[in-house]
């Protein structure tokens, strides 16, 4: 939950920032302007107004008077010694309650309760780094629309959720019961 906040708090961050440079799991690098480094609502953001009212610098006059900057995003905090059960319970309750719609359909019409039991612990511990993932590149990678990092394209059950997404028989989706 943890690691989920630090990336809406980075991601509320960079919507104002021009461009992104680099992103990694643990640590993304942006590129900002002055102006819009004004509009960072996080009172703990690498923005404030001071910096942004002060004339540019020279190097930064170089750059076209834009800055980089890298914020690290802290590790996701995860239970100690979870039971099997415990974190199959948690996870079902997770796939439903990511954030966009699209997302949430997806993952929980494939992760069942049935599925989740024939999960081994390696399958548990991928589909909790794959849900501290942001929401619209889970969903743009399950589509097709975007190409999967290397490691989510390994997870044993990447495969089987890939060719659910694309919904061959047509059929008309709603979210399952709890």
């Amino acid at each position: 939950m943890i690691g989920r906040i630090a990336r809406r708090q980075v991601t509320t961050a960079t919507q104002y920032c021009t461009r992104k440079i680099q992103k990694s799991a643990h640590t993304i690098s942006v590129s900002a302007t002055r102006t819009l480094a004004t509009k960072s609502t996080s009172e703990h953001s690498t923005f404030n107004e001071e910096w942004a009212r002060k004339p540019p610098s020279a190097e930064e006059k170089e750059q076209g008077g834009r800055i980089e900057f890298t914020v690290k995003i802290p590790k996701p905090i995860r239970p100690f010694n979870e039971p099997l059960e415990a974190k199959r319970a948690r996870l079902l309750w997770s796939v439903r309650k990511r954030g966009i719609l699209e997302c949430d359909l997806l993952l929980s019409t494939f992760i069942t309760k049935d599925r989740l039991a024939g999960f081994s612990a390696k399958d548990l511990q991928e589909l909790d780094d794959l849900l501290e993932e942001n929401d619209w590149d889970v969903y743009y990678w399950t589509t097709g629309a975007k190409e999967p990092p290397a490691e989510v394209k390994a997870y044993g059950f990447w495969n089987a959720l890939f060719e659910h997404s694309k919904n061959k028989r047509k059929d008309i989706l709603r979210m399952p019961d709890l």
